[in-house]
């Protein structure tokens, strides 16, 4: 099966094919992010000053789409402030930098007893690392039949995946089981590019040597973006997954092989996730390189460990080439959702400034999601955002198919982007409203029973105050007619 558009585009991984990892050594300071998807943050437990060791929690949320922040390596808390962060949009994010001591002292291992596989995930802090990072834990509950391990990197530069499953296939498999476990599925599918020969060898040896059963390796075409959750669903099963819906109406549920092998880390171990393996790659980098990192370390560190000139350096970017997003400077620590860290030089082939719109209609041909991407484009200049809504800019994946065809140069996904912030703000201001005319009504509805109830309460007391006067000239009456009585009887 294949999805409508996408792109064949050169990988640009030769260089690192059939490198082993190389393991980073230990940052003397970490950078750790508390923002753990678009959004939504964790709430700092420690404070600037407190020691703390590997493993331990050092941030965490009551918020069902928050898992558990904990510390990459010992040391001691220097400071919590806001930085910029290496998450999906690079916003900036309450950040915690600890300085090492240089032991790497773990704390306890993870608590196993009575725990449910799901609420493990939640405590190990596993997460999507392959694409926005909603935490792994969310996604269970529901019906699920088939597990999809996503490990189709079909985005130029990154091959961290590939060298995870190809170095530790049975962490893959073994994480695999207890996702499908967790969810009750059947089944389980680990889809991969068909050009990752040894790397299905890889991993159906490890099941064979495992005696598992149920799984499949299934390789998908090439072809960008292949690796996104709705297009990989639809070239393995033939189902779209519903406008404004999850997999989960499928009976389907997606999650990345880095997320699957933290999963067996988690059950096996019981250490949560606090390292990963990122691609640094890029015309900067001489030899790129597949590093083993814990999270919040610096990009400065991991350029120097690729032997990059800072000086040749002209741009940095967390992610790959379409769907990447720039860093400010190289002062940033790696999250859990960072697969690829690309050191660019500055190219002299496209020009800066973006020409007119020719509505040559390319865009629409090569986009995944099957949009309009030109009359997105002008809806958005022309500032018609429910018009945006009802054309669907938020089924957008930011995949860049539609900037990288322009022949007018229209960097199309900032727009995108940008057109997606104003309607959550249009969203947001509308549920303040909604909000403040609730209150208001609730309000009127106060006054006007209090009202009511003062004059209940008045007319109560003028029909207390005529029945006591009633009272009192029955009785002035009764006593005036036995006076009378009396003195008609004296005479």
């Amino acid at each position: 099966m294949k999805f409508h558009g996408g792109l064949r585009l050169r990988d640009h991984k030769q260089a690192l094919s059939g490198q082993s990892i190389v393991d980073a050594p230990l940052p003397k300071r970490l950078l750790v992010s508390l923002r753990t998807n678009r959004g939504v943050e964790a709430d700092a437990v420690v404070s600037v000053g407190d020691t703390v060791l590997k493993g331990q929690v050092i941030a965490r949320s009551d918020d069902v789409m928050v898992s558990d922040v904990h510390a990459p390596s010992s040391g001691r808390v220097t400071s919590i402030n806001k930085r910029p962060s290496a998450a999906p949009d690079a916003a900036l994010a309450q950040v915690i930098e600890i300085t090492t001591d240089g032991l790497d002292q773990w704390c306890e291992p993870l608590a196993m007893a009575g725990v449910s596989l799901p609420e493990l995930m939640h405590q190990a802090g596993l997460m999507g690392m392959g694409g926005a990072g909603f935490p792994a834990h969310v996604k269970y509950g529901q019906g699920v039949e088939t597990l999809i391990i996503n490990g189709a990197e079909c985005e130029p530069n990154i091959a961290c995946d590939e060298a995870l499953m190809l170095a530790q296939p049975e962490r893959v498999i073994r994480g695999t089981e207890l996702m499908m476990q967790a969810a009750g599925a059947e089944h389980g599918i680990i889809a991969i590019e068909d050009t990752l020969g040894g790397v299905g060898t890889a991993l159906n040896e490890a099941m064979a040597s495992m005696g598992v059963s149920g799984i499949s390796v299934t390789q998908v075409p090439n072809i960008y973006p292949t690796g996104g959750e709705k297009q990989l669903i639809e070239v393995l099963t033939g189902l779209q997954v519903p406008v404004g819906r999850t997999p989960a109406v499928l009976g389907l549920l997606m999650q990345n092989v880095a997320t699957a092998a933290a999963m067996a880390d988690a059950h096996d171990v019981q250490r949560p996730l606090v390292d990963r393996i990122i691609t640094v790659s890029g015309e900067a980098v001489a030899q790129p390189i597949n590093v083993r990192a814990l999270i919040g370390t610096p990009l400065s560190d991991l350029l120097s460990l690729a032997g990059v000139d800072s000086d040749a350096v002209d741009g940095l970017v967390i992610g790959g080439p379409m769907m990447g997003f720039a860093m400010p400077h190289a002062d940033v620590g790696i999250d859990k959702t960072s697969n690829c860290l690309l050191a660019l030089k500055r190219s002299s082939e496209r020009p800066e400034t973006a020409m007119p719109c020719i509505r040559c209609g390319d865009c629409v041909q090569v986009c995944p999601q099957e949009l309009l991407p030109q009359q997105l484009f002008w809806y958005i200049q022309g500032e018609q955002w429910e018009k945006t809504r009802s054309h669907h800019v938020n089924d957008c994946i930011e995949c860049g198919a539609c900037a990288y065809v322009c022949p007018s140069e229209i960097k199309l996904v900032d727009y995108y982007r940008f057109a997606k912030a104003e309607l959550r703000f249009l969203d947001y201001k509308q549920g303040q409203s909604s909000h403040s005319k609730s209150r208001f009504e609730a309000r009127e509805a106060r006054l006007e029973r209090l009202k009511k109830e003062r004059q209940a309460k008045r007319h109560a007391k003028t029909a207390q105050l005529k029945d006591r006067k009633a009272a009192k000239k029955e009785i002035s009456d009764v006593l005036a007619r036995i006076k009378k009585a009396k003195d008609e009887n004296n005479d």
